[in-house]
């Protein structure tokens, strides 16, 4: 039986495909989810999952992690100076305010972690709205960045060994101090750059 992560691809495929690459070393690792984050074909979470599987827990996580954070972020600036005028011209206003762009307007750091901390959100769709919507570059890379870390963490954890996931409530545990710190920190850098801007004005 196979386990489709897709329309075009199932998840044994896209583990067949990444091992007759093996020779690319990390490579391939890093540019699977950098070259998805414009596609958004396959989920982030299912890269990841056989990037740990084949390359092991760090260089699975950290290639997964890089390529995905650097993907997201050129995805963004290359349509908040394109793509999004030409697709904002396709949404009516008034669907803009009662979709997730409206959402992303009057946010800040903290909601954009905590929705990229969830580990199968729909982040090339969360990519397109925000490249139209008013939210600082700031919060909104710094969110992602943060809460794909803590999304990763969980899958490479999980996805190493789920059995040993379970029985070990301790590596829970500090996946959700791992949130709540990074939580913590992005809360901070956001009322600082609140202030100065309420300064600046």
């Amino acid at each position: 039986m196979k386990l489709h992560i897709g329309e075009w691809i199932s998840f044994h495929q896209l583990q067949h495909f990444v091992r007759i690459h093996e020779n690319l070393g990390v490579l391939i690792a890093f540019l699977i989810p950098f070259v998805d984050s414009f596609l958004g074909i396959i989920p982030l979470g299912a890269i990841c999952a056989t990037n740990v599987n084949i390359f092991g827990f760090w260089t699975g996580f950290l290639a997964t992690y890089v390529g995905s954070v650097l993907g997201t972020t050129g995805m963004y600036f290359l349509l908040k100076k394109t793509g999004a005028r030409w697709i904002d011209s396709f949404i009516p206003q008034k669907k803009k305010e009662n979709t997730s762009m409206g959402w992303l307007n009057n946010s800040g750091f903290g909601p954009v972690f905590l929705w990229f901390c969830i580990p199968f959100c729909p982040s090339f769709i969360t990519n397109i709205f925000a490249s139209m919507s008013k939210i600082r570059p700031i919060f909104y890379i710094s969110g992602f960045t943060m809460g794909k870390l803590v999304a990763l963490l969980l899958i490479s954890f999980i996805g190493q060994d789920l059995d040993d996931f379970i029985e070990e409530p301790m590596e829970t545990i500090l996946v959700l101090l791992a949130i709540l710190i990074l939580w913590f920190v992005g809360k901070k850098v956001e009322k600082k750059f609140m202030t100065q801007r309420a300064n600046n004005e």
